[in-house]
């Protein structure tokens, strides 16, 4: 994976793109070819980093009276790896062709250079990568050149999420019961386990009590995540479909079930929370499943949230990157960045 329009190119050990995990190892080679005729470089640095971002926003007061809302960015780092590759770069051809000069410049020829960062274990997993607010992960390449020569950079994408077991979160395993009651219908209902993986599939039972023979037209049921970045909350529409046997239904006991799949390559549930000196940053992502139930007449339409956890790994599945096939997992990453683009402003988290 590289640029072909730099004289560096990046070919990472893993398929791009791909999920890290926290302790995971991202590694791969730097393959460089330098022609006769380019400018003078000095080292490379290498550098994965993972940053936060946020914005906040404050009323000022101008000098004609009236008052203006500024948006404040707000960068936050909370990982950085670097490794500088400069002498330690091997020469593709002979000593003549591509050796390093007592000056520390690279000389013309092919240049191989294998790298590996361990990862730190707890890290909050990629949101939102594109704007702001994000989590955002990259490995990074500086080139230094002559100081009369520009420098120049590439940047590589990580997707890295925390490893989340979900035999270490109490109840996870345990269905989850629910019910509510507005316009004289009653809605019971029973998710078959709180904790999942993406790619799993669970079953949803709803029983519903209808005693005046209200008209539902039907119930759609939403994958919701949503997610806090200090200030910054947004929510994501993942899967939504309406639950087949309930349309337009209008009898007095209704039992209804249908099956659920998590889509493969959303990030785990987590609780994230870092301080450094007078910096601190907290990031909370959680999901839960909305119904919304669409009944005939006017404002009598109403929806209700149940809570779940995502997880990497189970009982069933002990490594998430086992769940799937390869091409499989690259097409929904690819869905993911795609979807990640229509997150909405979420202001009330229920």
């Amino acid at each position: 994976m590289g640029n072909s329009n730099s004289m560096i190119n990046v070919t990472f050990d893993r398929p791009q793109p791909t999920v890290y995990h926290g302790g995971d190892i991202v590694s791969g080679r730097i393959n460089m070819t330098i022609p006769g005729n380019a400018d003078k470089i000095r080292d490379i640095h290498l550098i994965v980093t993972g940053d936060v971002g946020y914005t906040t926003t404050r009323t000022t007061r101008m000098q004609n009276g009236q008052t203006e809302r500024i948006t404040d960015h707000h960068n936050i780092r909370i990982f950085e790896q670097k490794v500088t590759i400069g002498q330690g770069m091997s020469s593709g051809h002979n000593e003549a062709g591509g050796r390093i000069n007592n000056r520390a410049t690279f000389e013309p020829g092919q240049y191989v250079h294998p790298f590996s960062v361990r990862l730190p274990d707890s890290l909050p997993p990629t949101v939102h990568p594109t704007d702001y607010p994000f989590v955002r992960y990259e490995l990074q390449l500086f080139i230094e050149k002559k100081w009369y020569n520009q420098d120049g950079q590439c940047r590589y994408p990580l997707r890295v999420y925390p490893r989340v077991n979900l035999l270490q979160k109490i109840n996870s395993q345990c269905a989850v019961k629910f019910d509510t009651k507005r316009n004289d219908i009653k809605i019971r209902g029973i998710i078959q386990r709180a904790g999942l993986i993406p790619g799993e599939q669970t079953n949803l039972s709803l029983e519903i009590y209808n005693p005046n023979h209200v008209t539902i037209k039907r119930i759609d049921v939403c994958l919701i995540q949503r997610y806090e970045i200090e200030q910054c909350r947004r929510r994501l529409e993942l899967i939504r479909f309406a639950v087949p046997e309930l349309v337009n239904k209008n009898d007095t006991h209704i039992e209804a079930s249908c099956p659920i799949t998590v889509p493969i390559g959303i990030s785990p549930t987590y609780n994230f929370k870092n301080k450094n000196g007078s910096t601190s940053v907290h990031v909370n992502l959680h999901y839960d499943i909305k119904l919304e139930v669409k009944v005939k007449g006017i404002f009598s339409d109403f929806d209700l949230q149940v809570p779940i956890i995502i997880g990497t790994d189970s009982a069933e599945n002990p490594k998430f990157g086992n769940a799937t096939k390869v091409p499989s997992l690259l097409a929904d990453l690819n869905a993911i960045d795609m979807l990640e683009l229509e997150a909405r402003d979420d202001a009330t988290l229920e």
